[in-house]
């Protein structure tokens, strides 16, 4: 009897096309690591999946994302990194004629007349509904792709509160919206990334919504506003996080309007120096105080200064920074003032002031603001 030379994995392949509704699989022996194409710019987006930048109104992240849209249309190093060519779909869905000026800023700042492999679409979508637009993108990217002769490489949501459409972005309509990004993804094996929005709470550093958003996506950018802004990766599936990318925005003038005032637009500059005011960690906790917590925090300071006693000899250097603290004053004295300060607003008592202050001191000192020892207490940064 002669042994059949044909084995489990030939009849696995048999079978698969044969059977066309079966998902695709890879046996063990014949998958190999993954050494090449694994990223669209090297060390910041991945080929395939999705990415996120976020930040607030101003902060510059429309720019940035368009930024690196045309650096990878056009082939160029983005920020001394390579990328990998390919066709870019800019879903334009907020501010059409500002998003068209800032094309044409980066065509004239750059001297560029040949075409591209870069297409937008200069209109609202809906990808949260997956029997709205989803497959109209879908198919408009294969389109796009057929006339530049180009693979898709780059989809760009801009943004995302303008394609959500009846979804509510705090809810699990979230997952369904990243879920419909990831098809795209998929089935171009491209990258997919919506611009979004911070929460309007300045000391929030999430994206605005679901945690499903930040959870379903590979990379996340976030975008600071300043004088000179900056763009730092908070989430990296497959790399370092807390690379910062500073910039300036350029002006770029484009020509005049019907009463003959210039027409301007921006384009990114790269830079390596920040013009941003240097905020120590202690003036930010300082700053992100509640107003219930700050009043407090106010009193301490008023008291110290006023009738601020030289540190005593009997409190540990483990617990307080002579380099720093000068004066302290009584634990006693600074409850009594915080209640007395809270008591003359509007519509506050004596004992209305009694809980604020129990309320402000846990937070004041988880802050690293204020410390406390047996019946003294003072301000951790006191000059």
């Amino acid at each position: 009897m002669i042994a059949s030379t044909v084995t489990p994995l030939d009849r696995a392949k048999e079978f698969s096309a044969a059977s066309p509704e079966i998902l695709p699989v890879e046996w063990f022996t014949e998958i190999e690591p993954q050494l090449e194409g694994m990223w669209l710019v090297k060390r910041l987006l991945p080929a395939q999946g999705l990415a996120l930048i976020y930040g607030h109104p101003g902060s510059g992240k429309s720019f940035f994302a368009l930024d690196v849209a045309l650096h990878i249309a056009l082939g160029w190093e983005w920020c001394a990194r390579r990328v990998r060519q390919g066709l870019v779909v800019y879903v334009g869905a907020e501010g059409g004629a500002g998003l068209r000026n800032r094309i044409a800023a980066f065509r004239r700042h750059h001297d560029l007349q040949d075409a591209i492999p870069f297409a937008l679409i200069p209109t609202p979508i809906d990808m949260q509904d997956p029997n709205a637009d989803t497959g109209r993108l879908a198919e408009t990217v294969r389109t796009t792709a057929k006339q530049s002769g180009a693979e898709p490489a780059l989809v760009i949501i801009d943004t995302l509160s303008k394609t959500f459409g009846g979804g509510k972005e705090n809810t699990d309509d979230m997952a369904t919206y990243v879920a419909n990004c990831q098809r795209i993804a998929s089935e171009f094996n491209c990258l997919v990334m919506p611009v979004h929005h911070r929460p309007k709470d300045a000391e929030s550093i999430e994206p605005r919504g679901h945690g499903s958003l930040k959870g379903g996506v590979d990379t996340v950018i976030l975008i600071e506003a300043g004088k000179t802004k900056c763009a730092e990766v908070t989430k990296q599936k497959d790399g370092e996080i807390g690379d910062k990318f500073l910039f300036n925005l350029g002006v770029v003038e484009l020509g005049t309007d019907e009463d003959g005032e210039a027409v301007t637009s921006c384009v990114i500059e790269h830079t390596e120096t920040n013009l941003n005011p240097i905020v120590s960690p202690f003036a930010q906790a300082v700053g992100k105080l509640s107003v219930g917590n700050r009043l407090v925090y106010d009193q301490l300071g008023e008291l110290i200064e006023a009738v601020g006693e030289p540190v005593p000899a009997d409190i540990p250097d483990t617990e307080i920074n002579r380099n720093w603290v000068c004066r302290v004053t009584s634990l006693e004295a600074w409850r009594d003032k915080s209640i007395s300060a809270a008591g003359t607003e509007a519509g506050h008592s004596r004992d209305s002031g009694k809980r604020a202050f129990n309320r402000a001191l846990p937070a004041l000192r988880k802050a690293g603001i204020v410390r406390v020892w047996n019946d003294w207490a003072w301000i951790t940064h006191q000059l």
